[in-house]
């Protein structure tokens, strides 16, 4: 015979399972979902032309984009000048976006809630809070084409300065 606290057990034990079982995760994001795959990024940064592999996919059941970046330029120790993770993800409560940006370009000089943007059509206009100031970084997808371009932009005294324009074309 069963005893009560095995049945209890076992009562807890199913709900857990059911409750997960029709848990499927966040709803995937249609915009986010074109980033997915395997990426060239081309173009010009801080002034230099520049060019890296960038791998994008679903992580953490499907609640962030995870983009890994690496510059294809390697220092004297033969390692990438430059390498970034960066996870995207859609709060649905905030009805807006969310990117965590984190490189090595030192320790995120950005406030700990990360860059904010709402969807305009195809674009992400991210803004990140600085101690140095804003710094704006724009994703355009182009359906016609399947590429992405990325505008990113420095504010001084309330005016944008450019630091990088890329192209992200799929390898």
């Amino acid at each position: 015979m069963i005893g009560l606290r095995q049945a209890i057990c076992a009562s807890i034990f199913v709900a857990a399972l059911a409750t997960t079982a029709a848990y499927a995760g966040p709803p995937k994001d249609s915009l986010l979902d074109h980033m997915t795959g395997h990426w060239v990024l081309a173009g010009t940064i801080d002034g230099k032309k520049t060019v890296h592999d960038i791998d994008a996919q679903w992580t953490l059941q499907g609640t962030y984009l995870r983009l890994t970046e690496m510059a294809r330029e390697k220092d004297a120790s033969g390692k990438p000048k430059y390498e970034a993770e960066v996870l995207i993800a859609y709060d649905a409560a905030k009805s807006h976006y969310v990117c965590f940006w984190y490189d090595t370009e030192g320790v995120a000089p950005f406030d700990a809630q990360g860059g904010v943007a709402v969807r305009r059509g195809d674009t992400l206009p991210f803004l990140f809070r600085t101690r140095q100031g804003n710094f704006h970084t724009t994703f355009t997808y182009q359906s016609k084409t399947d590429t992405w371009t990325w505008a990113m932009d420095g504010e001084v005294k309330g005016k944008l300065v450019p630091f990088a324009r890329v192209v992200l074309k799929k390898r």
